[in-house]
């Protein structure tokens, strides 16, 4: 099952913070105690209320400041989704989250099974954004041509529901639109990398996933604007002015 390892992080660390800053509390307690014990002053531990407070009071605002503490993954989803990348134990992971994704769900579910998918799910939402981008735009997934909605899920090891529910409620574009255009872009970047000086246009079609030329040629098209004999004579003129 897919988690969000980031809200896992954070709240692990904070653990270890909070236990860390109450040993440290008790100990100066213990001193103040034994220091009046020593000085012959009423026992008290009062000789130690000033630094602890600092300490509280840096507490309360650090969570002010971090809400994604108190109220968890939804907050920290949209956060997330504001600056378009994460951070996972001192390690930098950045996943595209496109302008087709929609993460605040507000369309009408009118049938039960997707209001239990919601309350199951949403708080994973934006880890299949990133797994799903991931999977398309890293590992290149859809230059099988049948790859299919269940072999993304199965990839990800979720139901299959689970991605229909993604792109039915979570995305501008259908499933179909999403593998098109990613198929797209993979050959965009092929392209910028000089795939077609070894390899003609209708390999590179083959090579990331169209049954053949046409349908390529189509959806090449319908992305860019541009046929993919304009967008490489486009790319040509860029070189040599």
């Amino acid at each position: 099952m897919l988690i969000n390892n980031t809200h896992f992080v954070l709240i692990k660390k904070w653990t270890i913070y909070l236990f860390s800053f109450n040993i440290l509390t008790a100990s100066m307690l213990l001193i103040a105690i034994y220091t009046e014990i020593i000085n012959g002053n009423t026992i008290s531990g009062k000789s130690m209320p000033l630094p602890i407070l600092f300490f509280w009071l840096f507490i309360y605002f650090k969570i002010l400041f971090t809400p994604e503490i108190l109220y968890g993954i939804p907050i920290l989803n949209k956060k997330i989704l504001k600056f378009g990348s994460i951070s996972e134990e001192n390690n930098e992971s950045s996943f595209s989250i496109n302008d087709n994704w929609i993460l605040d769900d507000n369309k009408t579910k009118s049938n039960n099974p997707d209001l239990k998918l919601q309350e199951k799910i949403n708080s994973n939402i934006v880890s299949y954004i990133q797994e799903v981008d991931k999977l398309s735009y890293n590992n290149q997934i859809f230059r099988n041509p049948k790859t299919s909605i269940s072999d993304v899920a199965l990839k990800l090891c979720v139901p299959t529901s689970h991605m229909v529910y993604l792109f039915k409620y979570h995305s501008k574009i259908s499933f179909h639109e999403y593998r098109t255009q990613s198929r797209i872009k993979d050959s965009i970047n092929l392209i910028e990398n000089d795939y077609l000086k070894l390899n003609t246009l209708e390999s590179l079609a083959y090579k990331t996933g169209f049954a053949s030329y046409n349908p390529f040629y189509i959806a090449f098209k319908k992305v860019t604007d541009l046929s993919p004999q304009d967008y490489l004579k486009s790319k040509n003129n860029l070189i040599y002015t």
